[in-house]
């Protein structure tokens, strides 16, 4: 009968990270949050108008805008932070989020002079 050896290695992170996690059973349960879906659909708290005349009332009006007009900016951290909280405001039903996410829109608008 062949010996069995056992082999010991120094743990480092890249092996802690591959290392498999706890193995689900039917049962062991994991809690976990209901996932919704994002809902750009919703109103900002007050209607854009920018100088074309376009007007924007929904996340989706907004998201639609900043992919169409600043799709060639590379890196812009006051763009970021209002896609940023676009996504946020579409995923949440917190009346403040969406807030926030206006006040975002008018501000990066008002930063490039278009509403």
């Amino acid at each position: 009968m062949p010996e069995r050896h056992t082999v010991t290695t120094r743990s480092s992170r890249a092996t802690l990270i591959v290392m498999p996690t706890v193995r689900r059973s039917c049962t062991t349960r994991i809690p976990r949050q209901p996932s919704r879906a994002p809902n750009y659909d919703r109103k900002l708290v007050r209607r854009i108008t920018l100088e074309d005349g376009t007007k924007l009332a929904t996340l989706r009006d907004a998201a639609n805008l900043f992919a169409e007009r600043f799709a060639t900016v590379k890196s812009w951290p006051l763009l970021e932070v209002a896609i940023g909280r676009l996504i946020v405001a579409a995923e949440s039903s917190k009346r403040d989020t969406v807030k926030n996410a206006t006040d975002s829109v008018e501000r990066v608008l008002r930063t490039r002079r278009l509403p």
